[in-house]
């Protein structure tokens, strides 16, 4: 009984010395490691005016057109150096067998962010956009409007092309485009700038 409670207690002693030998190991290896870099995007800002996003609304068939000023969104590139952590594989045997590897982990990731170094390079236009603006008339815009009669009684009407523009608010009155017209009309909007397709209207008589 006393020879096994000393083998016992000697392999107690021997996975308590084994125990702080390898404890920290990780995070030393990690210390030890060199500097890794690699190109990573920063901080990101909103650049020039590149267009516009076109919204509406229409009331009694006055057609409302409005804008929002769409800017480039402007990234960062940046050079990002730090240790890569090392010994996770002691880790896992210091929380398994001994539960000491949860303080070598918090080391290791201390000294991962410590030792972080970023260099700003050059910033860039991206071809993504971002609103950068507040929303305002669309005033004096030239458009076509692609014009979709309704089908009344499975008679189907041809379509057409209409030109028109924004007064000064951005108001389009289809009452006077489309005068004596009785049929419900399927509107696209086009800018005849660049032939965007700005938004989407119906006319409806006797409004």
């Amino acid at each position: 009984m006393n020879c096994n409670l000393k083998k016992l207690k000697s392999l107690l002693v021997l996975m308590l010395v084994l125990a702080f030998s390898i404890s920290g190991c990780a995070s030393r290896l990690t210390a030890a490691g060199p500097l890794v870099s690699r190109l990573e995007n920063g901080k990101t800002s909103v650049g020039e005016v590149v267009n516009y996003k076109y919204s509406g609304s229409v009331r009694g068939n006055v057609g409302f057109l409005d804008k929002t000023p769409m800017c480039a969104k402007v990234i960062e590139k940046v050079r990002v150096a730090k240790k890569e952590p090392r010994g996770f594989s002691i880790i896992l045997a210091e929380i398994v067998v001994f539960g000491l590897g949860f303080y070598d982990m918090t080391r290791t990731r201390a000294v991962v962010e410590d030792s972080k170094i970023t260099v700003p390079l050059a910033k860039f236009e991206s071809s993504e956009t971002v609103l950068c603006g507040e929303k305002r008339p669309a005033a004096n815009e030239d458009i076509v409007i692609f014009v979709r009669p309704a089908i009344v009684g499975g008679d189907k009407p041809k379509s057409y092309i209409r030109q028109a523009s924004t007064d000064e608010n951005g108001v389009i009155d289809f009452n006077k485009l489309f005068p004596g017209e009785t049929r419900i009309l399927n509107l696209n909007v086009w800018l005849a700038s660049d032939e965007s397709r700005a938004v989407s209207f119906q006319f409806k008589p006797g409004l």
